[in-house]
């Protein structure tokens, strides 16, 4: 499986955008019980952003970063591991979120065995893997959250058609959930699993 993922992930164009705000992870692929998983973390509970949200390893670009330099150091910061035991397979797609950030998403073998990663208690609660095959066999649940414009009092309607009456969108935003043993995933993380999986598990044949 790791060498159809590999061949996937090499050709595949990743999908980018310019935004002002980048981060990058990591999606974790290690060898588990004779099976590839895909490792996630539970943020530690002290940390001020999202505590206790499951997550992949990552963060913000540093200045003058490269997003792949930061997935990397990102994940050697929180895992404890070295930069030697880490393979890049490839960059998937990159996540535009709500808040005007850009995700940029990568993946790569970690070549240690899980039961030796020493991951750092001050970032990271516990650290879990889901073997890929559970992703494909078991699809996710997605809801949309919608959401309209809150105009402020004096906003200009003079100035545009229809004035008041103009046709403004709802915005629609899928929140995506897998359930798996004790664990929940969702959100921007869920997402970025079910792109992966789509990608991986794509059958071009199902399409002709």
């Amino acid at each position: 499986m790791i060498d159809q993922i590999i061949d996937i992930i090499k050709t595949h164009s990743p999908n980018t955008s310019g935004v002002s705000r980048h981060s990058a992870i990591l999606i974790p692929l290690i060898e588990r019980n004779d099976e590839l998983h895909i490792l996630y973390e539970r943020r530690a509970f002290s940390l001020k952003t999202q505590p206790g949200e499951i997550c992949f390893p990552g963060g913000a670009l540093e200045d003058k970063e490269h997003p792949m330099e930061a997935a990397i150091r990102e994940t050697c910061e929180e895992l404890n591991i070295d930069e030697s035991h880490i393979d890049i397979i490839g960059q998937v797609d990159s996540v535009l979120t709500s808040f005007d950030m850009i995700i940029h998403c990568y993946v790569g073998l970690i070549k240690t065995s899980f039961d030796d990663i020493q991951f750092s208690r001050d970032e990271v609660e516990q650290i879990f893997t889901v073997p890929i095959e559970y992703f494909i066999d078991h699809p996710p649940k997605t809801y949309v959250i919608k959401s309209k414009f809150e105009i402020e009092e004096d906003f200009p309607y003079e100035n545009i058609p229809n004035g008041k009456g103009y046709n403004f969108k709802t915005m629609a935003y899928p929140v995506v959930f897998y359930d798996y043993e004790a664990f929940t995933i969702w959100g921007l993380t869920a997402r970025m699993t079910e792109s992966f999986v789509n990608l991986i598990s794509y059958n071009p044949k199902k399409h002709e």
